[in-house]
């Protein structure tokens, strides 16, 4: 059929499709790496946001009333609430926050503790359920009211400086928890020094004489040398002589000795000047202030509490400012930075503890609990007051860090392999056109090849292909052969041109020629014409090669044989009309024979009834002569109506009447029937639990035909012991199997295959036509089920039919 010249040229073919092919590819598989390396990215990052999605999803809604100490335009609380939501979101809960300001500095304290007092009674007409202070007058104002809805509500207080434990003893028994943000003077003083590493640093601290002041007065005196220590302000400079008093009563009693403000002498080493803003006069504040800068240049502010007032001072004195507290940090009140506890971590801590509190988690103790701290650095600020980064720790977290600034070791690094990258670059694309060079001058030397085998096959239905890297490639006599223009396709691409029921064989075909180094045949029908085109057969031909690299190229030839198939076709069906006219042949002679043998009984013994001598016969042979003849005459009777109904089957035309029946009355009535019908020899039991009810779809007149077959095979061929006729359940696979079991002779393992063909008896002597078998298994199929056989010679045989249950039970 094919020449072996087309098969000498695959060889030739592939080698030049894989050059062919590789010069095409590589700016495909280019873009492929990339496409997977995007794909990667996407679930990589899909993965990492995969558990803020489900939370987000999952949330649960809570209502929470924020109080602040400041009033609403102040500066501390421009963030804390929007990172106080988020940090909610990411524990589960979506928070409803009703927010309450007062300006602490416009009230004394009973005023103040009367005005939360009233917004408590405001609340108590809503359903808040957690109550979130941020400050040291918050907090003490709404303890200081020892309001009922505090009883019943849990109360978290974020940002308490110095806490007041006395008051928070009174709700040791309430869920009232305190997270402190203690300034940590020493800190921030050594952060200061480790900043500004000169010999004579003077920090200014601002001072005033509220229950605040006083605390944060006493932790500065317990952490710096009080000969380091001066008062910069004078009587005369006071707006208050009592404040001035007052002042100087609180140096006293912590035993602090000022230096005096005219003093001229420059100091050497860390100097703690106390200055009270908040009590001297404008003028002399500034004039103070200056005056100090002029005899020590290196001066910085530390603040260890909000006050409003300072810091525009400060800042008007171009002095860089530290703080103990996140309030005013990153707000643009310019505060270089300190030692605190920032507004992520009070947020993160603050949400931590309300959402245990509010998802009713056991807390513990201590009601007091100190917030962690951080040392932050705003580098806006530290350059613009002459910064040195060299004297930044490591430990420090920079904000507003421009990203040259913060990575220009690693932009530098970047630079060099960036050189190195493109030198490697520009040689491997040197080495690489020489190589395309080469390339080049092979692939004109396989195409005038190629032209040569083209000429040698435009005249056949043939069209040689390879395959490299998954993807089948056609020639140029593929287009005329099929009439399409593409000639490439993946291994999906071809099954949709398939027929249905070739898909797998081709998948085989595809399997084995990457297994199996010899030459590969396989008939597969295609349609390459659009969807009204019909499906023709294409035989393809495989040979496994390897090139000089050692590499597996598969090459091979297909040709149309749709014409060869059809005169196959024809001489199969000229085969298979002589087959019928055999088989037709042979049920001829079968059923003369089976014919023949009752009908020559009934011609003889009728004979004999009605001869010359019929009257000399005794009553008792008569009676025995006419038996045999109706017998006969049943048999015969019987023998028509089963080749009448397995005719009828095979035509189609015989109808069922499926409906949905229970099984297990059915079963009762054949046992029924059958108990008079068995030989009074042999035992006849019922396998059936009554009390269930089977719902299966058959036609129940038929369905009974066949278990009265088996019943009256096994009442044939059973002399001795039981015949059972039962039921059972398989629950796994919802079916329901019915059964006829006897203690016959039972069926030798090699007729069991044949007991279901047509005419066949596995004792031809026996009584039948050898139908009743065949009748059964088509009668069961059309009832959508199955017929199975267990025989062991000697003990006896099993029948069972297999039926689908109408519902589940």
């Amino acid at each position: 059929m094919f020449s072996v010249k087309y098969l000498s040229c695959c060889e030739n073919y592939a080698i030049f499709a894989k050059h062919k092919q590789k010069s095409m590819n590589k700016t495909y598989f280019k873009y492929k790496y990339v496409l997977i390396f995007i794909l990667s990215l996407i679930v990589f990052i899909g993965g990492l946001n995969y558990k803020h999605w489900y939370v987000t999803d999952n949330l649960m809604v809570k209502r929470i009333s924020l109080i602040y100490s400041i009033s609403k335009d102040d500066i501390g609380n421009r963030n804390i609430e929007k990172l106080l939501y988020q940090e909610f979101q990411k524990q589960g809960i979506e928070v409803t926050f009703d927010k309450f300001y007062f300006d602490c500095s416009k009230y004394d304290e009973k005023e103040r503790i009367e005005h939360v007092r009233e917004y408590l009674e405001f609340l108590e007409s809503k359903s808040t359920d957690l109550i979130l202070t941020v400050g040291d007058q918050a907090t003490n104002s709404l303890l200081s009211t020892r309001h009922r809805l505090l009883s019943s509500i849990p109360v978290v207080a974020c940002n308490v400086h110095f806490p007041n434990e006395e008051l928070i003893e009174e709700y040791d028994s309430q869920k009232v928890y305190v997270l402190r943000d203690s300034p940590d003077l020493k800190r921030n003083i050594d952060f200061i020094k480790t900043l500004y590493p000169h010999n004579d640093m003077e920090i200014i601290y601002n001072i005033d004489l509220t229950f605040l002041g006083h605390k944060s007065f006493d932790s500065l005196s317990r952490v710096v040398d009080r000969k380091n220590v001066r008062v910069l302000g004078y009587q005369k400079a006071f707006v208050q002589e009592c404040d001035y008093k007052h002042l100087t009563e609180m140096i006293e009693y912590f035993n602090l000795t000022p230096g005096l403000i005219n003093d001229s002498a420059k100091r050497n080493g860390l100097t703690i000047s106390l200055c009270p803003f908040r009590y001297i006069k404008g003028s002399s504040l500034l004039v103070m202030l200056k005056q100090s800068k002029r005899r020590q240049q290196n001066q910085a502010f530390l603040l260890d509490k909000l006050d409003m007032l300072a810091i525009p001072i400060v800042t008007a004195l171009n002095i860089p400012s530290f703080s103990c507290i996140r309030e005013g940090f990153g707000e643009n009140a310019k505060i270089v930075g300190g030692y605190m506890a920032t507004e992520g971590i009070t947020a993160k801590a603050a949400a931590s503890l309300a959402t245990r509190l509010l998802k009713k988690e056991k807390t513990g103790m201590p009601k007091i609990r100190d917030l962690e701290k951080e040392y932050v650095l705003d580098w806006t600020y530290f350059s613009e007051y002459a910064g040195d980064i060299s004297n930044v720790p490591q430990n420090v977290r920079i904000i507003n860090y421009p990203f040259y600034d913060c990575y220009r070791k690693e932009l530098y690094l970047l630079g060099g392999l960036f050189v190195f990258s493109f030198i490697l670059v520009t040689i491997s694309l040197l080495r690489t056109h020489r190589r395309s060079l080469m390339e080049r001058k092979n692939l004109q030397m396989l195409e005038e090849a190629h032209k040569r085998l083209t000429l040698s096959m435009n005249g056949g239905k043939i069209s040689l292909w390879n395959i490299q890297e998954g993807v089948l490639e056609f020639d140029d006599n593929y287009v005329r052969l099929v009439g399409m223009e593409q000639r490439r396709f993946t291994k999906e691409d071809i099954m949709r041109y398939t027929h249905p029921d070739d898909v797998q064989l081709l998948s085989s075909f595809y399997e084995t020629l990457y297994q199996s180094p010899s030459m590969q045949i396989q008939r597969i029908r295609f349609c390459f014409g659009g969807k009204e085109a019909d499906y023709q057969w294409y035989e393809l031909r495989c040979s496994t090669l390897k090139d000089a690299q050692g590499e597996i190229m598969l090459a091979g030839i297909m040709q149309n044989i749709q014409n060869l198939v059809e005169h196959e076709q024809q001489l199969i069906l000229a085969k298979q009309i002589a087959e019928k006219a055999e088989l037709k042949q042979s049920f001829l002679n079968n059923m003369s024979h089976e014919i023949r043998t009752p009908l020559n009984a009934i011609v003889g013994f009728t004979n004999l009834l009605i001869g010359e001598g019929a009257d000399e016969i005794e009553p008792e042979e008569k009676a025995a002569m006419i038996e045999i003849v109706n017998n006969n005459n049943e048999l015969l009777l019987k023998l028509v109506n089963d080749v009448l109904e397995i005719s009828r089957l095979d035509s189609g035309n015989l109808s069922f009447d499926i409906k949905e029946h229970n099984i297990t009355k059915i079963i009762k009535e054949i046992y029924v029937t059958y108990q008079t019908l068995i030989q009074p020899s042999l035992c006849f039991i019922l396998e059936l639990d009554e009390t269930v009810s089977l719902p299966v779809n058959i036609d129940c007149f038929r369905f009974t035909q066949v278990i009265s077959n088996f019943l009256n095979n096994a009442n044939k061929f059973t002399k001795e012991g039981t015949i059972t006729l039962g039921c059972k359940i398989y629950k796994e696979h919802q079916e329901v199997c019915v059964y006829v079991k006897d203690t016959g002779k039972g069926i030798d393992d090699k007729e069991l295959m044949m007991i279901f063909d047509r005419f066949y008896k596995t004792d031809e002597f026996e009584q039948g036509s050898g139908l009743g078998l065949s009748i059964c298994k088509v009668i069961i199929e059309r009832l959508a089920g199955r017929i199975e056989v267990h025989s062991e010679v000697g003990k006896g045989s099993c029948f069972s039919v297999i039926l689908s249950l109408a519902n589940i039970i």
